[in-house]
């Protein structure tokens, strides 16, 4: 997933995106809400943790922005303060769940795939198509139920592609969805996952099929097998 980290806390930034990323997720660290809000607006996030308390404001008002345009990420938020006025507050804003400073890693984990398995969110952790099965939480795919050896970026192309079947996702925006602000990427890139990630689809006799539009994007349809 792409997440969007909204920390002034240059430690815990540091600590949090270097632990995700790890996970296999892509990171962009912000710490105002007037740098949060305008990446938000550029990159389609999937995923979004603000604290309450910023350099430049408040991180409800943030997320309180978000959901006025129409916004519907996800978003978990952090606050050091345990107070139950400062958790009303950021859930009436529009946050989907709370989570108290300091906290367990594994907490946070658990806590954002459980808000990604809502049905209200556009990202599901489980996507079908064909014979073919994604676990987004899981990192994993199969075809048949026979598991597919993908890395990180073969993922999150397959899941930006099955999102979409049978429409083409442009070059740029599948390069944004795998790379984050501070990753600058390649046509070439993005090409060589597509072609990794195609192979593989067709050595297990997957039922997808990934065709290319030549200066234009991708297109992934279902063929017989």
């Amino acid at each position: 997933m792409r997440i969007l980290l909204v920390e002034d806390d240059k430690s815990i930034a540091e600590v949090l995106s270097r632990r995700l990323c790890e996970a296999g997720n892509g990171v962009d660290i912000f710490a105002t809400v007037a740098e949060a809000e305008a990446a938000w607006l550029l990159a389609p996030y999937d995923f979004a943790i603000v604290d309450i308390m910023l350099e430049d404001g408040d991180g409800r008002d943030l997320v309180r922005n978000m959901r006025r345009r129409l916004i519907t990420t996800p978003i978990l938020m952090l606050t050091a303060r345990d107070e139950i006025g400062d958790r009303v507050q950021g859930l009436d804003a529009g946050a989907d769940d709370y989570l108290l400073k300091p906290f367990a890693f594994d907490e946070l984990m658990a806590r954002m795939r459980a808000l990604v398995r809502r049905p209200k969110n556009l990202v599901s952790s489980t996507r079908v198509l064909g014979n073919v099965t994604l676990e987004v939480n899981e990192g994993c795919a199969t075809v048949d139920g026979t598991l597919i050896v993908l890395s990180a970026k073969e993922i999150s192309t397959l899941d930006r592609l099955m999102r979409s079947p049978g429409r083409v996702i442009p070059k740029r925006a599948l390069g944004e969805h795998l790379y984050t602000f501070e990753h600058e990427w390649t046509d070439n890139a993005i090409e060589t996952i597509v072609h990794r990630l195609r192979k593989k689809l067709t050595v297990s006799n997957s039922s997808l099929e990934i065709k290319t539009l030549r200066g234009i994007g991708y297109l992934l349809v279902e063929v017989e097998t």
